[in-house]
């Protein structure tokens, strides 16, 4: 009987026993340093940082290539099952290009590539409850339509503690106009139709904690929230209290960014959620 399998890349940053747990296989971008090429995910973002901080210049990123996914397809496809690719949006990477160019190669018919406008904790929970919908029995159609109904809810929201990063990695997008006042002010921005766009601009990382906190909705139900960090602990932890404060008992998961994620946002704290009503 076929199955349905799931594949994400590496920027969803999902724990090793989630994955195994729901049978999800990873198909790893790339951090290009001048001397090593990193796969993403196999190193804590404290060696990575210790890593950029000894470089002479920031690492650049690349993305699976169409044979890195036949490689992963082709497998799937050929046990009889079906697929379904997630991934980092296209707005900031070209990894849902490499999965299309190697869905038409191996078997179009039998995989679906989603785009999922998002990445980081964002990203893993679309994965994730594509996962478990998989486990409930639907079919490929039924779950990409569950997966644009979460999308059309899903927001990822974070504070990098400087622009510098996503300046020099060309992913700023319209954070742009806030480059002349990066010592005034935190930013706060946003995924946008899967582009990185400034949501505010704050004094203080307090207020601006406060602020994002502020995009929830206003009742918990059918409410998933996640909270992603790299480098950022004590912020991360106030996040919690904040988001505890206005939803007590919540569960909420915690997701570390990814190295290719890190090269661009630097030392960074956010927050993803969706909600399905």
């Amino acid at each position: 009987m076929s199955q349905i399998k799931i594949v994400t890349d590496s920027t969803a940053f999902i724990d090793k026993e989630t994955l195994e747990k729901y049978g999800i296989e990873v198909v790893p971008l790339y951090v290009n340093f001048t001397d090593e090429m990193v796969v993403d995910g196999t190193i804590d973002n404290a060696t990575f940082f210790e890593k950029i901080r000894k470089s002479q210049e920031i690492p650049f990123t690349s993305q699976p290539s169409p044979g890195d996914f036949v490689k992963v397809f082709e497998r799937i496809v050929q046990e009889g099952n079906e697929i379904i690719s997630i991934h980092i949006s296209s707005g900031i990477s070209g990894t849902v290009e490499s999965a299309n160019t190697a869905a038409k190669m191996v078997d179009e018919a039998r995989i679906s590539v989603f785009d999922s406008y998002s990445t980081s904790g964002g990203l893993a929970m679309l994965v994730i409850a594509a996962a478990q919908a998989v486990e409930e029995g639907k079919t490929r159609e039924e779950i990409v339509a569950i997966l644009n109904r979460l999308k059309s809810t899903l927001r990822v929201i974070f504070i990098p503690e400087t622009l510098e990063y996503l300046k020099k990695g060309g992913r700023i997008g319209g954070a742009q106009a806030l480059l002349g006042t990066l010592l005034q002010i935190k930013p706060v921005l946003c995924l946008q139709e899967g582009k990185i766009e400034p949501l505010d601009k704050v004094r203080t990382m307090k207020k601006a904690l406060e602020r994002i906190v502020n995009e929830l909705p206003t009742t918990a139900e059918g409410l998933q929230v996640s909270v992603i960090n790299a480098e950022s602990q004590e912020n991360l932890q106030k996040l919690v209290e904040l988001i505890q404060e206005r939803f007590p008992g919540i569960a909420i998961n915690n997701y570390e960014i990814s190295s290719v994620i890190a090269t661009h946002t630097g030392p960074v704290v956010g927050l993803a959620f969706m909600q399905n009503v």
